[in-house]
Order: C-alpha cells, then structure tokens, then sequence
C-alpha cells in the first residue's frame, strides 16, 4: 500500500513537472542527447555514441542509487531526449511513472538484454523488511544488478548498439561499431576473470550488501553477506556479526572482508578487526566517487581494478 502511495504522488509530481516546463529545447552542438541513470547505462551510451551524443547521467556521483527521486528538471530533460536508458527493476519504478507521462520517449531498457536471475537470501543474511501490506509481496522478486557479469555487460552493450543503430540509421555503422568495440574489450574481461577465478572453491565474505550476484554466479563463486544487494545499510544483528566471523575463521574461507564502493565500510571494518584480516573493496560500477567520474572512469578500467584487487587477495599477495 505505501509503494502505491508513493507511486501515486510521484506521478501527480512529474505531470506537473510536465506542464510547467518546456522540452523542446535542443544542444546548441546539433548532437543527439541521450539521458541515463544509473553509472553503467551511462558508460555504456558514451562508448557505444561517442562524440555523436552528449550523454548524461542523472544519478549524480557518490549518491545512493536505490533512494533516487527525479526532479523535476530531470523529468522534462527525459521527456525531450531523443533515447532514455534505464536499467529496470524496484529501484526504477518511478520510470513507468515517466513513460506513462510522456509515452513517445524512445527508450532503452539493460534488464531486457540479459536474463534475470531471483534475489537471493545465504545462510546468515540479514534480510531487508518488505511492506508487509503490500499487495505485491508474493510476486518473484529479480536481483537487479545484471551489469555486474561482464558477460551481461556485453551483452547489454551490443543491445544498446543495435537499438541505437535501428533509431538513428545515418549513424548505424558508427554505432554497430564502437558497440562492437566496447563489447569486445569486456568480452576480454570476461575471459581474464574466467580464468582467475577457474576452480576457486573457497568463499567470500562480504561485511556489506551483496549486488553480485550475476558476477558470482558467471564464474560459480559461493559467497556470505551481511545484507542483500538492494538492503538498506543498518546496524546488523549479534547473530548476522557472529556468523560472519565464524566462517572468516574457517579454512575456506577467502582470507579478506570484502565491501562495495561508497559504502560505509564500518561492518566490514569490525569484522576484518576482529578476524586480523583486510578489507577489501569490490567496485560492483553502480555509481562512482566524483573523483572517479573526473577522471574518467569507465566500466572497464573499474572491473580491471576488481581484477587486480581480486588477484591479489587469492594468490595471496
């Protein structure tokens, strides 16, 4: 019932924010404008568009993702873009809300590149409260972050190109191309990590949320976490924190806590404490530090630095 409040006012917000505003405004350089919102939609669209496109992303860096509400400004800028690229799920529900209100967006959609994978709950997990009075809770929930195996990465990649290729044909050799490209290098990712990560049988210990669950099934990795991927960050429970330190104890137990980027970092600190072990950070490329985004971050230069991190902790260096 409180998501379908929600839903409501956010809906009544944007069709205002529609009629208050014009969007027919376009760049002065002649490019098309393609909006994104979430970091590897945006990454995505700037290597498949290149100069072709002035790309924006609405998710400002270092914010919390899954607690983003648009505004107004940003409604009207998505109902004057000439492509939308969104990823789907329960975070980008206020998108439906959007495309009701202006339906003739041309729009481009991650999840429905790729095939979805349930939210999973381990042994251990502290799990994130659903509305109890929601009508929707006996519905399959799917584990969003499809971009976190390179293999979807790529696949989501060459989608974009050839939806990209199919609306705007006087660019389509262009786009196919740098689609193609930009693939092929996460393709060669794919292939690094397959080999890395080849027969290691031991499990990892994340002291923070878990959105990696396409990684680590692309590469048949076992894991614990204290929370699920979409969870909200809260004080975990003496029984989530004595687990986990009951299986950092273990032989087969991967010898490092692992966190992901812009997280507080503080369970994972206790833990790797208390258990003489490392934190290391797991970048899952969700959203980046601005400093990340200044220099130049891309999705492949930020799994290259899972890979090195990754490398380290499992051959022990």
């Amino acid at each position: 019932m409180i998501k379908k409040i929600i839903a409501a006012v956010t809906a009544l917000a944007l069709a205002a924010g529609l009629c208050g505003c014009s969007a027919d405004e376009k760049p002065e350089s002649g490019k098309l404008t393609v909006i994104t919102t979430i970091f590897p939609a945006y990454d995505f669209a700037r290597q498949v568009f290149g100069d072709s496109a002035d790309v924006k992303m609405l998710l400002k860096p270092g914010q919390e993702s899954h607690s983003y509400d648009p505004s107004a400004k940003d409604i009207v800028e998505i109902s004057g873009c000439d492509l939308f690229i969104y990823n789907g799920g329960e975070s980008d529900q206020w998108v439906e809300s959007v495309l009701k209100s202006a339906p003739d967006i041309s729009t481009f959609r991650m999840t429905d590149a790729v095939s979805l994978l349930e939210e999973e709950v381990t042994e251990g997990m502290q799990e994130h409260e659903h509305e109890e009075e929601s009508d929707d809770h006996d519905e399959e929930e799917y584990d969003e972050h499809v971009w976190t195996s390179p293999e979807n990465a790529a696949k989501i990649v060459r989608a974009l190109g050839n939806t990209a290729a199919e609306q705007f044909p006087e660019l389509s050799e262009l786009l196919t191309a740098n689609a193609g490209d930009y693939a092929g290098k996460i393709d060669e990712l794919d292939d690094k990590f397959a080999e890395l990560l080849d027969g290691e049988e031991r499990y990892f210990i994340f002291g923070d949320r878990f959105p990696l669950l396409y990684f680590f099934r692309r590469y048949g990795l076992n894991y614990y976490a204290a929370f699920p991927g979409c969870g909200s960050e809260t004080e975990p429970s003496a029984r989530t924190m004595t687990f986990l330190l009951d299986k950092l104890k273990q032989q087969d137990a991967v010898p490092a806590v692992f966190c992901i980027e812009l997280s507080s970092r503080r369970l994972a600190d206790v833990l790797a404490e208390d258990s003489g072990l490392q934190t290391v950070e797991f970048h899952t490329c969700h959203n980046i530090s601005q400093d990340d985004f200044n220099s130049g971050a891309t999705y492949v230069t930020l799994m290259q630095r899972n890979y090195s991190a990754l490398s380290n902790v499992l051959r022990g260096e």
